[in-house]
């Protein structure tokens, strides 16, 4: 197991880590809008591997070194880790449900992985890299969905990824129960000052998290719902149809 110094929120490696996933995404998102659909395609199904790479590194990583101590918690149960299989899906397949699942919940659930992040080891360990390397890389893989792959939400698919969210919690949650494990947060929030902490105990604070979800699964939707690309090109016509 690594020896370091323990992990400080908003230090400057934090920061650090937190920016370099902000240049990545941008970077991957600016150059690929500026490709032709094949090459958005393959760029895709590039990510794709680098997500699937990363996701066999930390799981082999924690598994192999036994980092938090007995087998049963290291497994790559935790959402994150699942949400990496999802993307690397996703990205190759574009799988419809599975991208949208993706985008939600990336821009939610993992995107708070990043802000509050359940970690022991600080910068440079093998564990902060990764950690931030999973969690970071997931980010420009949610985004690529509407912005490159072009594809445009429903209300359907907030529903959707909703359930299979609630659906690997109602799973995980025995997975815990019986190993003893906190896989998913069902037992106890993962760190202090993270959402979890505000909505009740555990498990029950994924019960009261339905409506909230909801809300913010909607606005994520906005930008990128089916009529939105034809709202925005709306006045354009009016324009062209004036002249």
């Amino acid at each position: 197991m690594e020896t370091t110094e323990a992990f400080i929120r908003w230090s400057a490696p934090h920061w650090g880590a937190i920016m370099l996933t902000a240049v990545v995404t941008a970077g991957i998102l600016a150059g690929g809008r500026r490709q032709s659909e094949e090459i958005k395609r393959k760029i895709c199904r590039a990510l794709a591997v680098v997500v699937g790479l990363i996701y066999a590194t930390d799981s082999s990583y924690i598994l192999f070194t036994q980092y938090h101590g007995s087998w049963e918690q290291n497994l790559p149960f935790h959402y994150c880790s699942m949400m990496l299989l999802v993307a690397t899906y996703a990205l190759w397949t574009r799988n419809r449900t599975a991208c949208w699942v993706l985008y939600f919940g990336a821009l939610t659930a993992c995107l708070q992985g990043l802000i509050t992040p359940a970690l022991k080891a600080d910068f440079p360990t093998m564990r902060f890299c990764l950690f931030f390397s999973l969690h970071g890389i997931l980010m420009p893989a949610a985004l690529v969905v509407p912005l490159l792959l072009g594809m445009r939400a429903r209300l359907g698919d907030i529903l959707r990824s909703i359930l299979l969210m609630d659906i690997y919690l109602i799973c995980i949650h025995p997975v815990n129960l019986l190993l003893g494990t906190n896989y998913g947060f069902t037992m106890e929030s993962p760190v202090p000052g993270c959402i979890l902490d505000y909505a009740g105990p555990a498990p029950w604070y994924y019960l009261i998290l339905q409506i909230p979800a909801f809300g913010l699964f909607y606005l994520l939707h906005l930008p990128v719902r089916e009529n939105a690309e034809a709202e925005i090109r709306l006045p354009e016509a009016e324009e062209s149809a004036r002249v």
